[in-house]
């Protein structure tokens, strides 16, 4: 339930940076590694605000496996503790 709800904000926040980047039409020039692209500017926001939640929510989500494995091995360690090296 949890994280239908931060997907329901995630996006409630996505809709509402796209409507009020709606009104702004200034484009920039966006000059990368391979390329330099013209886009809207509220387009690149919203672009690498998107980005950016994918991301920390990878390096979170590989962090909180990392610790589930680790209070799991722990768990075992307590219920075996002649079997522990």
């Amino acid at each position: 339930m949890k994280v239908f709800l931060l997907v329901v904000i995630f996006i409630i926040i996505i809709l509402v940076a796209a409507l009020l980047g709606a009104k702004n039409d200034q484009a920039v020039m966006f000059d990368y590694l391979l390329s330099v692209v013209e886009m809207r500017l509220s387009l690149l926001l919203m672009l690498f605000f998107a980005g950016g939640a994918i991301l920390s929510s990878l390096i979170f989500t590989l962090v909180w496996l990392r610790l589930k494995w680790r209070i799991g091995r722990l768990k075992k360690q307590r219920h075996n503790p002649e079997k522990s090296s």
